[in-house]
């Protein structure tokens, strides 16, 4: 029998779902949120490390720099990631599965700052002294997003998985769940947009398995108890 969210309990106090649509979409926290409701999700957190230096600072202090040796736009190889957003150069790379601790792991932290200078060895001052901040991209286990409507629910929907790939993908996720929240079919939306909709679906992928989301529970730290039931579902 199909369940229903029916409320949400949230630090604002209790929001009741009535006839709402819901949507999952906390990237790596997913399997979180889905465990509360005794459903398994597989989204894992993948650890990326960022740094971000200043091109004005680096230019005004090394005479040996120019423009010109500063990315201007999109650079990357099969180690690094870089951009260049205004006066900000940004270097990423990595993808570490440790968890969900944002915190860099020293190793992991030497080697990035490494591959950096390898690419941009004037810089190296800079990136020697800049701060790494790490975050989580969300990553699905067969590489694919899950994108679509909960099987075992009336009115719950997931959109995560996406990886690095979240800024590609954005717009046109968040296009398929405004069509399928106004009530059209995975059919009318592959027809219309001309590809299958259906291949991103969570059906098979997000599972209703209770006994092992209290498991995952126990072993995330995360207690329904604790967590207030984010959110409330019951059988229909």
């Amino acid at each position: 029998e199909r369940r229903k969210v029916t409320q949400l309990q949230t630090n604002k106090g209790v929001i009741d779902v009535k006839d709402a649509q819901v949507l999952v979409a906390a990237g790596a926290w997913t399997p979180h949120i889905a465990a509360m409701m005794g459903l398994y999700a597989p989204v894992y957190p993948l650890k990326g490390y960022a740094m971000s230096i200043s091109a004005n600072e680096a230019l005004a202090s090394n005479t040996m720099l120019t423009p010109s040796d500063l990315p201007t736009r999109i650079v990357c190889d099969k180690y690094m990631f870089t951009s260049r957003l205004g006066d900000e150069v940004r270097i990423t790379s990595i993808g570490e599965f440790s968890g969900w601790a944002t915190s860099p792991t020293a190793s992991v932290e030497k080697e990035f700052r490494r591959e950096a200078v390898r690419q941009f060895p004037l810089l190296e001052s800079f990136i020697k002294q800049a701060k790494v901040k790490c975050g989580h991209r969300p990553y699905v286990s067969d590489g694919i997003l899950l994108l679509g409507r909960v099987q075992e629910f009336d009115n719950l929907l997931v959109s995560a998985g996406p990886g690095s790939n979240g800024w590609k993908l954005a717009m046109g996720s968040g296009s398929v769940v405004e069509m399928l929240v106004s009530g059209k079919t995975e059919d009318q939306i592959s027809d219309e947009l001309g590809f299958d909709a259906r291949s991103f679906s969570p059906a098979g992928r997000v599972v209703d398995s209770p006994i092992f989301a209290k498991l995952c529970r126990a072993r995330w730290g995360v207690s329904n108890e604790r967590e207030h039931d984010f959110l409330r579902a019951k059988s229909k």
